[in-house]
């Protein structure tokens, strides 16, 4: 699935881009995936249905542009780490990856069944968002190999797919954390 190349986006563009991004997935957190059409995201939006459809081929183009905004954001945080420790880059990284999921958190619980059914188009683990799921994964991998405590080469890919996956499932907590200001997540 190809959408507009965001390169090649005027300032214009790229502010119409976003608002559509921003409607859909407030809309997909207020009335849930399924329920939400093209239509009713360029309604919202205030922009025609083709010209939705000219920056995002479909509702799936939306969840895979907010996978690849969510990757890019990890790889900028997981470059900007200072030196440290394996632990201690980790729990950065976390702090730095729930707030950046914050303004989301509706929006993935709405998503979550898509997220974690196959074939659905959003899935998480395969299909469309399996780049930019490797790409998360990759940074996890850059973030134990620059940790002043690094193992040894040959264990760096497993303890950075082993990082990738607590991660995941620091993240998934946090999204079904009831708590207070999710206190229960930052406890972990």
């Amino acid at each position: 699935m190809k959408d507009y190349p965001v390169t090649d986006l005027t300032p214009k563009a790229e502010r119409t881009r976003e608002l559509i991004l921003k409607t859909a997935l407030a809309l997909f957190a207020k009335q849930g995936y399924d329920a939400t059409t093209m239509r009713e995201i360029a309604g919202e939006a205030g922009v025609s249905l083709g010209l939705a459809y000219r920056y995002f081929q479909s509702k799936e183009s939306l969840v895979l542009a907010l996978y690849q905004q969510m990757a890019a954001e990890t790889d900028d945080a997981i470059a900007q780490l200072p030196a440290g420790t394996v632990a201690e880059r980790f729990v950065s990284t976390m702090t730095a990856r729930l707030e950046q999921a914050a303004p989301f958190r509706e929006t993935f619980g709405a998503l979550f069944g898509a997220i974690m059914t196959p074939k659905s188009g959003v899935e998480l683990f395969g299909g469309e968002a399996d780049a930019m799921r490797r790409q998360a994964e990759d940074a996890f991998i850059v973030l134990v190999r620059t940790a002043t405590d690094a193992p040894n080469a040959t264990h760096v890919q497993d303890v950075g797919k082993l990082l990738y996956g607590a991660h995941f499932a620091v993240l998934l907590f946090w999204l079904r954390d009831s708590s207070d200001g999710q206190r229960a997540t930052k406890a972990l």
